[in-house]
């Protein structure tokens, strides 16, 4: 019974150990669960970069989960809060370091939800 329960536990953790993401000096590069494979997301396509304070209920109640989310010209988008802790800041460093990379000035809003969608972002950027 012991084997039956551990199994499927050691299979779980044995397919997550791929998963990580990497802050590379071009982009960053997230390798997902299992088979799900690597993306990669190019600093210079980043169209906007937020500082995200947590995320809401579905009573509305704001929980922190700080995070920085960049949004991509394709639409896609990826935030440091997926990963890690659920903090009340983001490290310094890597704001500093994405501010370095992107080149775009770091706004503010309490959530991801509260972000513009990337298409807006790209018309409003000057060109």
């Amino acid at each position: 019974m012991a084997l039956g329960v551990a199994a499927p536990i050691g299979v779980s953790t044995v397919l997550a150990l791929p998963m990580h993401t990497a802050l590379r000096d071009q982009d960053i590069r997230v390798c997902g669960y299992a088979w799900a494979g690597c993306t990669t997301f190019p600093y210079s396509r980043a169209v906007g970069m937020t500082l995200v304070e947590g995320f809401r209920d579905r009573d509305g109640r704001l929980h922190p989960r700080a995070g920085i989310v960049l949004d991509f010209a394709d639409g896609r988008r990826w935030s440091s809060a997926d990963m890690g802790d659920f903090r009340n800041s983001v490290d310094p460093a890597l704001s500093t370091y994405l501010v370095e990379r992107t080149g775009l000035p770091l706004e503010h809003a309490e959530t991801a939800s509260d972000i513009p969608k990337a298409n807006a972002r790209a018309n409003q950027s000057p060109k």
